[in-house]
């Protein structure tokens, strides 16, 4: 009989070893499928992005990047320390740029880091194994049969060769637009926990137009490694204040900082969101020594990592917009002492609470005294007009040169709906699971996405910040429905359900097991003196282990390092246990049954079916997918034309690039180009001539005289131009030509000379076209008509329009009249060979790199007409307010 029992028995005995035994094969094929998937997605983050590289080789793209590039050369051809020392005379001139000290040079080190490494690697050409080509060749033709697109498909061999500085830019940004992907998926799973989630992200971040905006291949621009850099910095940031032991996360999150910093200017948003989220955890009650050494440890390292930078300096001690972080690191530095003294002389949570507070006090004494020795000394730098126009409900900021810029101009909802497609649309889903979770990395999603939101609301160009935390919400939603479908599945093979938060939990199992001595002996005391006494057994049962004052009976969650007294962690406690007392009868006891057996219970695992039958047969979410993915690729396509080369149809248009190729190979190598400051970095960088103006902002003066001058009379304009320049090139064809934009030319000119446009047309409303068809430039008004750019642009088009044959040569018109090139006449080679001698440039001391050019004395009378321009950049702060800054702040009185 006994045999027969134990035979009965061992079927059973069996079963769970063998659903574990399923389960862990289970886990294998999904092992096997996730990791497909992250390199599909990796690998179509790189493969969106190489339609230019396919369509015009490797072309450096835009205004921009050319400049990075030639930066680039310079620096692998005469290393970091001539680097950092080079003034360039060739932009500028006759000034010139010192450009070590005001550029962000994470590109170009990155470049030349890898051109280094490469040069190093042997050459190695890799064979593939021909099984695994077959399965991932056949894996990808499943989803291309689907309709899916960028499958990765295995060569028979993997080659490493040597590539060059050109090449290496414009690879960048493909290679590092996978990293950002990688590490968008890596801030999922620290918000969600969910791998599911985590592999979404990298797939909806791999091909989101918001990401694609400045990371096609040969757009070798900052913000294509400064996506990567950003997502790196937060994810850091995240684990590194998961729980209290993740503190030492924070020294990678500083480094990773400081090559945020160096990478682009939009740091100032990395360092603002970190320190917002820091003082947030503070107000949720979650501060303790862990958080408190991960942004210490963030702060110092970022900190005295970024004011080596030499553009950055000592802007994250002095500039307004970088102090809100400095004071969350000194708050943090009362609070941790505080907690030192509370642990030291063993404070009550009345006497913790007076303590914070005379802190608190001494503190704001002490930086209000700080403050007033330091500002009337200009200590403090002022808001940049671009992070003030951030905050500003108007469109204008009152500076002309900034306001010309489009992608400085709000976001509209076609623009969101464009760069942000279907992802935006499951973002609010996505946030609420998010706010569910509740752990640090959650709160820190939803504040990503709030300021994320506002700032691209403000200004168009930072709808790629809208990118990661888009992709991140929309794969949250996406790996919390996958998650729902899969889960009762494990849970049926044998794996332990996933528990929902804590906070209503018993104590800790290692609590309970420190204190069960404890509390044995005080309940034998307590029956002891209540032996034969008449308890309320309603009253015990309410009351049995809920302390209101202390809140004790809460277990600690994972970011929680202990039961700190006398703030808003203690608060929230007492609160809950406030409520949870008050609840009838055993109400708390039926929900946590309740909810222990939910994820067993068959109206669990209905839900799950109902809902994978939505997903599949009802929501048409493949279809929508599919459609989002040709959205993508449309983008991708369009974003593909080089601008001095692109396609219409199947015929390429490379009139500029042809230009740029013929200013180099047919003027002399000392030659001087004027031309509107957008084209200077493509003068320097294909014609590799000299240039007024290289596209930076740095000087708003240089770039109002070249307005001045091209929207001013010919003969008034070459008097001045003689002195300057050997040739003028404008844009005359095309989407993009200089009459299109002339109309900032003299509204940025009237803002240095007053007497350009006059004080009472601001916005040189008498510089332009007549009707309303913004296209038609057949109706120039009388002053366009005189102007020089007119006349170069539509030479000899019309009757009596045209360059002035004593004043102005045309040397060179591309073959689709897209650009020209005109010769200036009789130029001054005294004022050249005067701004030539080194004797005339203004050096910092003897001997020093740093030598300022100076403007010809033939210039002297047309300088004493400019007035430095009033905006608030250190270097001209001084000026006075134009006509038109005037303006746009009396627009904005009238609109409060």
């Amino acid at each position: 009989q006994k045999c027969r029992i134990v035979g009965n028995l061992q079927p059973l005995a069996m079963a769970p070893a063998a659903l574990s035994a399923v389960r862990w094969l289970l886990i294998g094929v999904l092992i096997v499928i996730q990791t497909y998937l992250l390199v599909w997605f990796l690998y179509a983050a790189y493969e969106i992005r190489m339609y230019p590289i396919k369509d015009f080789g490797y072309t450096i793209h835009e205004f921009d990047p050319w400049f990075n590039y030639r930066a680039t050369e310079y620096l692998a051809q005469h290393g970091v320390s001539k680097f950092f020392k080079w003034y360039d005379y060739g932009s500028w001139y006759p000034i010139g740029r010192p450009i070590g000290t005001t550029i962000y040079p994470g590109m170009q080190l990155t470049a030349v880091a890898i051109w280094e490494a490469m040069k190093l690697a042997p050459v190695v050409a890799l064979d593939v194994p021909k099984e695994l080509r077959k399965v991932v060749g056949r894996t990808s033709k499943v989803f291309e049969g689907l309709g899916f697109k960028y499958l990765p498909y295995l060569p028979k061999k993997l080659t490493f060769p040597v590539m060059s500085i050109n090449d290496i830019c414009c690879m960048i940004p493909p290679w590092f637009a996978s990293l950002a992907s990688l590490f968008c998926g890596l801030m999922t799973y620290e918000a969600s926990r969910s791998m599911n989630a985590a592999l979404m992200a990298v797939g909806v971040m791999a091909v989101i137009p918001a990401h694609q905006m400045r990371s096609v291949g040969g757009k070798f621009d900052n913000e294509a490694i400064a996506m990567a850099a950003i997502c790196s910095t937060f994810w850091l940031w995240m684990r590194s204040v998961r729980t209290p032991r993740s503190w030492p996360f924070g020294v990678l999150t500083g480094l990773s900082y400081i090559y945020m910093v160096a990478a682009w200017g939009g740091y100032i948003f990395v360092l603002n969101m970190i320190g917002v989220h820091a003082l947030m955890l503070v107000g949720l009650g979650r501060f303790n020594s862990g958080v408190h050494k991960a942004y210490t440890l963030f702060y110092v390292i970022g900190t005295l990592g970024a004011m080596q930078i030499p553009v950055v300096g000592w802007t994250p001690l002095r500039s307004v917009e970088q102090l809100g972080p400095f004071g969350v690191f000194l708050g943090y530095q009362v609070l941790a002492f505080c907690d030192y003294q509370r642990f030291r002389h063993k404070m009550s949570s009345s006497d913790f609470v007076k303590f914070r507070i005379k802190a608190f006090l001494a503190l704001i004494v002490a930086l209000v005294a700080v403050i007033c020795i330091l500002w009337p000394m200009g200590y403090f730098g002022p808001l940049s007009s671009r992070i003030r126009g951030l905050f500003m409900k108007h469109t204008k900021t009152g500076n002309p040169l900034v306001d010309s810029v489009a992608e400085h101009q709000p976001a509209n909802p076609m623009v969101y709906r464009s760069y942000l497609n279907l992802p935006l649309d499951y973002a609010f889903l996505g946030g609420l699971v998010c706010l569910f979770k509740r752990n640090n990395a959650a709160y820190f999603i939803a504040l990503y996405g709030f300021i994320a939101s506002h700032f691209s609301g403000k200004m168009s160009r930072l709808v790629l910040i809208c990118g990661p935390i888009t992709s991140i919400v929309c794969a949250i939603w996406m790996g919390f429905v996958l998650d729902f479908i899969m889960e009762p599945v494990f849970v049926f093979l044998g794996k332990s359900p996933a528990g929902g938060s804590a906070a209503a939990a018993p104590i800790a199992a290692e609590k309970k097991k420190k204190e069960e001595p404890a509390a044995a002996a005080k309940a034998k005391a307590q029956a002891q003196s209540t032996k034969g006494k008449k308890v309320d057994k309603k009253q015990g049962s309410a009351s049995k282990g809920w302390s209101l004052a202390s809140g004790t009976e809460w277990s600690l969650e994972e970011w929680d390092e202990d039961y700190r007294p006398g703030g808003i962690a203690q608060l929230k406690r007492a609160g809950k246990s406030l409520f949870f007392s008050s609840l009838p009868g055993t109400l708390r006891e039926d929900y946590l049954a309740v909810k222990s057996s939910w994820h067993k219970g068959m109206v669990r695992n209905i839900l799950s079916l109902l809902l994978l039958i939505y997903v599949v047969f009802i929501s048409n979410a493949l279809g929508k997918t599919l459609t989002f993915l040709q959205h993508c690729d449309a983008v991708a396509r369009s974003m593909s034309d080089a601008m001095v080369k692109y396609k219409q149809g199947n015929v390429v248009i490379d009139d500029h690039w042809k230009s740029y190729k013929w200013l180099s190979e047919n003027t002399p190598e000392d030659a001087r180009v004027m031309a509107w400051w957008d084209y200077g970095y493509q003068i320097t960088g294909i014609g590799n001539r000299t240039t007024l103006a290289d596209g930076n902002t740095w000087n708003h003066e240089q770039i109002a005289t070249i307005g001045r001058l091209l929207s001013s009379p010919q003969k008034k304009a070459h008097n001045t131009i003689r002195h300057l320049a050997d040739y003028v090139l404008v844009w005359s064809g095309g989407p993009q030509n200089d009459l299109a934009i002339s109309t900032h030319f003299a509204r940025i000119g009237n803002s240095v000379f007053p007497d350009h446009c006059g004080d009472d047309d601001p916005g040189c409303m008498k510089f332009g076209f007549i009707g309303s068809d913004v296209r038609d430039y057949s109706q120039p008004t009388p002053m366009m008509k005189k102007s020089l750019v007119y006349n170069l642009v539509k030479h000899k088009e019309y009757p009596g329009i045209g360059a002035h044959p004593s004043l102005f040569e045309e040397v060179h018109t591309s073959k689709r009249r897209m650009m020209r090139i005109f010769k200036v006449l009789n130029v001054s080679e005294e004022s050249k060979a005067w701004v030539a001698d080194p004797a005339n440039r203004v050096c910092d001391a003897p001997g020093s790199w740093y030598c300022v050019g100076q403007y010809p004395p033939a210039l002297a009378k047309l300088l004493a007409q400019r007035k430095s321009f009033s905006q608030v950049e250190d270097f001209n702060k001084k000026g006075e307010k134009s006509a038109y800054t005037r303006m746009i702040e009396k627009q904005r009185q009238s609109e409060l």
